[in-house]
């Protein structure tokens, strides 16, 4: 299962051995200052297309990446397993969707640093 770790500069998702054959990558980062969004996706199979590159069981989970109407996804799903979704703007990927036991945690811990962010702009 794909770890993600979250610091004050970046969200970083560390790839499984299996995971890694099947996307050719052992980790995608997002800094903290390319995030616009963030959210969870309690059923993140059920939006989820086919890939480029990757690999994918109907029903069952989805690793990989692609690129669609102009925009760079990377997607690391399970089936029952809710996920944290990242939207970012500036960086390398404009969406990164993970499955993580603790996606609320997570996701919760995201927005508090992107409102945090905000309130040091003004």
């Amino acid at each position: 299962m794909a770890e993600l770790t979250v610091d004050t500069s970046e969200v970083v998702v560390r790839l499984s051995a299996l995971e890694v054959l099947a996307v050719w990558r052992r980790e995608v980062s997002v800094p903290i200052e390319c995030l616009t969004m963030v959210h969870v996706e309690e059923s993140p199979l059920d939006f989820v297309t086919p890939f480029r590159r990757g690999a994918s069981w109907p029903g069952s989970f989805a690793f990989g990446s692609r690129r669609r109407d102009g925009r760079r996804e990377f997607v690391a799903v399970r089936a029952r397993q809710p996920a944290v979704v990242l939207d970012a703007q500036g960086c390398n990927w404009d969406r990164v969707v993970v499955s993580h036991r603790d996606a609320v945690e997570l996701a919760a811990e995201l927005a508090a640093l992107l409102l945090g962010r905000g309130n040091h702009r003004q």
